[in-house]
């Protein structure tokens, strides 16, 4: 009955939505970095996470993993393109079994300058190994996400979509200002090629909506 049940027990890591950090922006409309949740179902309780996510393109490199909460502790390097990470404690302390999303884990990644505004660079898990608290290992499924190089609507490129993105956008409308190549990429949220009020409206919506 134990291996039966040993064989049932499945650990779900998976890669959450990206969030935008502060700091000098590599390239105009290229994100200085992201913050990247990481979250796991199980049925088991767990003793210990190792993972390795990939990224493709390697337009970014992981500069941190950080550990969520008080019970295990975090370390990482980024090795040929790809982000190691190990979780464990020192203590015995164990993740609780959890049938909803636990957020585990933060990692922190910066983007290069070869990184391409408007496109995405997939964030892949290439390996992942979980152990319950007496180092047996557990099945474990994955599933991966995207990160945006640039954000669309965030036209001023301070990776924040506000009312500084409308302001600028109607500028460009009215002939005020001449957007570059990016700016009028980020500034067409309806991807029409042409802006206009319907790229207005549509910004606010999207600020309304956050």
């Amino acid at each position: 009955n134990d291996e039966c049940d040993d064989e049932n027990s499945i650990v779900s890591l998976s890669i959450g939505d990206a969030t935008g950090i502060e700091g000098e922006i590599p390239g105009e409309g290229i994100q200085f970095g992201v913050e990247i949740p990481l979250f796991y179902e199980s049925s088991e309780s767990i003793g210990g996470i190792q993972f390795t996510i990939s990224d493709n393109p390697d337009w970014v490199t992981g500069i941190d993993v950080i550990s969520e909460g008080d019970c295990f502790e975090s370390n990482s390097n980024d090795v040929n393109g790809s982000i190691i990470g190990i979780l464990f404690s020192l203590e015995g302390c164990e993740l609780d079994a959890s049938d909803s999303a636990v957020h585990f884990a933060t990692i922190t990644y910066e983007f290069s300058t070869e990184a391409e505004w408007g496109e995405l660079v997939d964030l892949v898990f290439s390996q992942a190994i979980v152990s319950d608290g007496s180092g047996n290992a557990l099945s474990v499924e994955t599933s991966g996400s995207s990160v945006d190089v640039s954000v669309l609507g965030d036209v001023s490129s301070d990776m924040v979509v506000n009312v500084i993105d409308v302001v600028t956008l109607i500028n460009y409308i009215l002939f005020i200002e001449d957007p570059s190549e990016y700016q009028h990429w980020a500034a067409d949220v309806n991807s029409d090629t042409t802006l206009n009020i319907l790229d207005v409206v549509t910004l606010v919506d999207m600020i309304l909506g956050d």
